[in-house]
């Protein structure tokens, strides 16, 4: 096996090391929770490769199942391990954050928002967004975010293009880190939903009152509430962490989106559309300022554009992907 090969699955475990080192007892216990995750896999397998089947090869859709796993289910499986020791390290060192750099740029971003949208762009959403597109924003942001983040984490490690597989890959760790880690810890923040808890009550009371008063205004009661116990009790709970600046939700679909538009540019399209759906989810919730959103969109964007240059300097195929991704 080639450094290449193994660079990737190190530089994973090393960020895991170092996140169990700052969260010894953090760490453990979310590792368990996300390996226990891994166990509905074949179930996940069950349901999805069947379908495909009969849409890749309708006359014979039970022999493309066995040969797609039989050849590619290894794979999947070490994935999707990996997968979960380096998320373990996401969510320690996100609930961290606050020992290392205590929220502070706040008041900072939602100036910059106020700036260059003159006013609230929450507010401004809440304003545009009509009363029947409340659910479908809240399940495109929620649910449906985290079902092709997944999918897509399946399918690329599915694909047969050994470049496009590394070139994804080390995108996301690249964008987990630098991102997810580094700047996060940099720009500590929590974001206009919980700016009430951690600056002052009047600036954004406006953007929660409308939050409280929509369609997912349960939702988000909820879910907000969520984090913030897990903060004050300083547990390390799956999914939780405090993280304004950059916006993750963010960070992940426009990686999704250079990968697809990669692939097929009609797909592509539809991806970006996701892209801005998603940003406008973001500051309508009030999860993220809208800033969060720009940053993420023009740092994932260099990262693959990076990633994609140094695989032309070490040899790497110039072109562009196989674009089917499973054996006909």
């Amino acid at each position: 096996m080639s450094w290449r090969a193994l660079a990737l699955p190190m530089a994973i475990l090393v960020y895991a090391g170092a996140a169990w080192l700052v969260a010894p007892d953090k760490y453990p216990g979310l590792l368990k929770y996300y390996f226990d995750q891994v166990t509905i896999l074949p179930i996940l397998i069950g349901i999805g490769l069947p379908v495909a089947a009969v849409f890749m090869r309708p006359r014979a859709p039970l022999s493309y199942v066995v040969e797609l796993l039989k050849d590619r289910g290894v794979r999947l499986l070490l994935v999707a391990l990996l997968f979960c020791i380096g998320v373990t390290g996401f969510t320690t060192f996100k609930v961290s954050i606050p020992q290392f750099v205590p929220f502070y740029a706040d008041a900072l971003f939602a100036d910059i928002d106020a700036a260059l949208h003159f006013g609230n762009p929450g507010e401004w959403a809440h304003a545009i967004v009509p009363d029947w597109a409340q659910y479908p924003l809240g399940y495109l942001y929620g649910p449906i975010w985290f079902v092709l983040w997944f999918g897509l984490l399946a399918f690329v490690a599915l694909h047969r293009d050994k470049e496009f597989r590394q070139r994804y890959f080390w995108s996301m760790a690249l964008t987990m880190c630098l991102l997810g880690t580094v700047a996060a810890t940099v720009f500590s923040s929590v974001g206009p939903i919980f700016y009430d808890d951690f600056v002052d009550a009047e600036r954004f009371a406006a953007l929660q009152k409308a939050i409280s008063e929509s369609a997912i205004g349960d939702y988000m009661a909820q879910a907000s509430g969520y984090l913030l116990a897990n903060f004050h009790a300083g547990t390390g709970a799956a999914g939780t962490g405090i993280s304004a600046m950059p916006s993750m939700h963010l960070a992940i679909v426009t990686l999704n989106a250079c990968m697809l538009t990669n692939l097929n540019r009609r797909v592509g399209i539809g991806a970006w559309i996701y892209v801005a759906l998603i940003q406008l989810g973001s500051v309508y919730l009030g999860w993220h300022y809208a800033i969060d959103g720009y940053f993420s969109i023009a740092a994932v964007s260099a990262i693959w554009w990076a990633v994609s240059r140094v695989q032309l300097w070490l040899g790497a195929r110039p072109r562009q992907a196989i674009a089917a991704p499973l054996p006909a």
